[in-house]
């Protein structure tokens, strides 16, 4: 079923516009990945039926941040064992509501950091996201690069600083 007061084909553009953003927000309150892409699609499927009551023209990002604060207290409660962090139900409100504010820019910082990857040599994108996309612990990247997990360590603290001041550089 369709929104009524809106294109689908404009809500699939509108919602699919802000999924960085939203698993972003949810990994703040619950950082296992697996769990908050889970969240994330039970967010998106809410947004989708929710739509009508969306207002036009107001912040959509602030009314999807809200819609997935509460699928991520959906998802605490069906598992029945709270936040994965131990946090007080008013303390991980009030991140989730110092977090949303902070988030303006995100969109804009993602593609400024997509720019910077790019630009990164081949073997140093190899490792970045060998170690940040995997679940290998760092013993064993350094076996598959050939360094020390102490080498590997200055070298993902390096292309971190360097990252940094790329996407710094982007956004002035």
């Amino acid at each position: 079923m369709f929104p009524k007061t809106f294109d689908p084909h404009e809500t699939i553009r509108l919602i699919s516009s802000h999924q960085p953003a939203l698993l972003a927000y949810i990994l703040i309150l619950h950082p296992n990945h697996n769990d908050a892409q889970d969240i994330l699609q039970e967010t998106n499927v809410v947004l989708w039926q929710k739509m009508d009551d969306f207002q036009p023209g107001s912040n959509f990002k602030a009314w999807s941040f809200r819609v997935a604060y509460l699928q991520t207290l959906a998802f605490f409660g069906r598992k029945k064992r709270g936040n994965m962090l131990g946090l007080s139900p008013e303390l991980l409100a009030t991140i989730a509501n110092q977090t949303t504010p902070m988030m303006d820019d995100f969109e804009e910082r993602h593609r400024a950091l997509r720019k910077c990857l790019d630009k990164l040599p081949e073997d140093d994108r190899m490792i970045l996201l060998s170690h940040y996309q995997s679940d290998k612990p760092l013993a064993e990247l350094s076996e598959q690069v050939g360094r020390s997990v102490g080498a590997l360590k200055q070298v993902l603290s390096r292309i971190r600083r360097a990252l940094r001041r790329c996407v710094e550089l982007q956004l002035t």
